[in-house]
């Protein structure tokens, strides 16, 4: 096997109390990766992961913020939400791919490619003079996002023990944490005293910077086998389908209770087309191709299945209050989109502190499952407060509320990943990596759909109980109702501008009401999870 990087063999022989076949030693010592990952280009890989999170949070979390703003400048808030659709579709549909293609290619030519589609869509929406073009910009970011953050928890998997996994996985993803948190500061000063195009200005910089990691600090084994070789291990006929399949459903997320009804042709087409072709996939996967890009064999270990599920209601979960906390701060509360942003600070603080607390613990005892349990409570409590919330709550319950969340969220992001990696072998690490992120991809878009869907049906009640409210002020309500950022600008009496804002809040309370489903069901999953030992030796993961 051609190896970049040669680093000694394992000397570690205990895996989960019994002792190392031969045949395992000699794979740990072909692939020249040491069990507990303390070599210096360890180390050096290492270090390049947590500067790669850490630059993935800067540009994932201050897209986000910037995205209402720039609606405002092309005054077109009816697609707002596109911008963030855009690339959460490119993005969630391309993950399963970028996973198989790191097993035969490589992660390090994988991630390459990732951070070149990066820095093209992040240049082009810099340049964009239309919201057309800044759409689709987007779209070609969110084809790098994939691979980005998808492999770089593919690769801790490659280079260190399952049992070391949770205290690397918890540093690594509070260096995601810390750069959200400044995100969102960075993010809210561009809006508020500049240019939303520098924040892509930036992310051009943060791509090129993000290759320079890759390429000079990520030290990995390559897969073996010639380029005609790897090129017949690709599954074609499994990403096409696949491609297909989500792209149809996630339409119908961003269309339905937004830009169409849920009942319309459109929306119900997607939906119908998008399962079809989905069952299309499973037979195919499971029946006909050669090197699938997602086994079907892997769902029959329990673990497994509950991760990858799981991670379906606990995307929902953990993304409903990063979106509607800060449009609560900016409508309700008139907050400028500094202070907006700064609302979810708690969260992802919280999460920093967290994810390392329980990645520690995972390390130190061995125990995982209890982490989990733990940290779905916390995020069933969380997303419940956030029900009491209203016009003249103070900034503490917010706090509260969020930091709770936050914890709840730390306590999972990595565990349930790991939870999934323990069941798996070695040459499935990648493939359950990715399709528990993709899992966790999906869910964020199924409640942003779900929710903006009972959010606009209750706005729309409300906003017709106003105008026969107010009959008078029709037209200026009318206007709030389709731009509300209008509420703050137009001179309203004080009984009508009071009665908007309620309308605003009994929307949101409705969504967030809405939301408690998805965290009951997240409970009810995790709580299924078998303990299994953690392996104090490497699985071979690249072959």
């Amino acid at each position: 096997m051609d190896v970049e990087k040669s680093l000694p063999p394992a000397d570690v022989v205990e895996n989960s109390g019994a002792t190392q076949l031969p045949e395992e030693k000699d794979q740990a010592a072909e692939l020249g990766v040491e069990a507990t990952g303390n070599t210096r280009d360890a180390r050096i890989t290492y270090f390049g992961i947590f500067m790669l999170m850490f630059l993935i949070g800067i540009y994932t979390t201050m897209d986000a913020v910037i995205y209402y703003p720039i609606a405002e400048h092309f005054n077109d808030m009816q697609r707002a939400n596109w911008l963030i659709n855009s690339y959460l579709i490119t993005t969630t549909s391309m993950q399963p791919i970028y996973g198989k293609c790191s097993d035969i290619v490589g992660r390090v030519p994988t991630m390459a490619a990732a951070s070149f589609f990066l820095f093209i869509g992040s240049l082009l929406c810099a340049v964009s003079n239309s919201m057309d073009m800044l759409i689709a910009s987007r779209a070609i970011q969110g084809i790098g996002s994939a691979g980005m953050y998808t492999i770089v928890n593919v690769v801790i998997g490659d280079l260190f023990t399952e049992r070391e996994r949770g205290k690397l996985m918890g540093y690594s993803s509070s260096a995601w944490s810390l750069a959200s948190a400044a995100a969102v500061i960075i993010g809210g000063a561009i809006v508020q005293l500049s240019s939303w195009r520098v924040a892509f200005w930036l992310n051009v910089a943060i791509s090129v910077a993000v290759s320079g990691v890759v390429l000079y600090f990520l030290h990995l084994p390559k897969p073996s086998g010639t380029r005609k070789e790897k090129l017949n291990r690709i599954d074609f006929g499994g990403s096409f389908i696949s491609l297909a399949s989500i792209v149809l459903v996630l339409l119908a997320l961003s269309w339905g209770g937004q830009q169409y009804s849920w009942s319309s042709a459109r929306v119900i087409c997607c939906i119908v087309f998008g399962a079809l072709i989905g069952v299309l996939f499973v037979i195919y996967e499971a029946f006909y191709a050669k090197e699938p890009i997602l086994p079907m064999y892997l769902f029959k270990t329990r673990n497994i299945a509950l991760a990858v599920f799981g991670h379906l209601f606990f995307g929902a979960v953990t993304n409903a209050p990063l979106i509607f906390i800060p449009q609560w701060a900016l409508v309700v509360k008139n907050t400028t989109p500094i202070t907006s942003g700064l609302y979810t600070l708690p969260f992802s603080l919280a999460e920093g502190v967290s994810v390392v607390i329980n990645g520690i613990i995972v390390t130190k005892t061995g125990r995982y499952r209890e982490c989990l349990w733990f940290g779905s409570i916390c995020l069933l409590v969380g997303s419940s407060l956030l029900i009491m919330l209203g016009r003249e709550s103070p900034v503490g319950h917010v706090i509260g509320f969020m930091i709770i969340c936050g914890f709840g969220f730390g306590a999972c992001i990595q565990t349930l990943i790991l939870t999934a990696q323990v069941g798996a072998e070695g040459k499935d690490m990648a493939t359950t990596t990715t399709a528990c992120i993709f899992m966790r991809s999906l869910g964020s878009m199924l409640v942003v759909a779900v929710l903006s869907s009972v959010s606009e049906n209750k706005r729309k009640v409300e906003f017709a109980n106003a105008i026969a409210k107010f009959p008078d002020f029709a037209s200026a309500i009318t206007q709030v109702s389709y731009n509300q950022s209008l509420i703050h600008q137009l001179s309203l009496p004080q009984e009508v501008y009071n009665q908007i804002l309620d309308v605003f809040m009994k929307s949101m309370r409705a969504a967030f009401i809405a939301l408690v489903p998805f965290s009951v069901l997240y409970v009810l999953i995790v709580a299924g999870v078998e303990h299994k030992r953690l392996n104090t030796v490497k699985k071979v993961t690249i072959q």
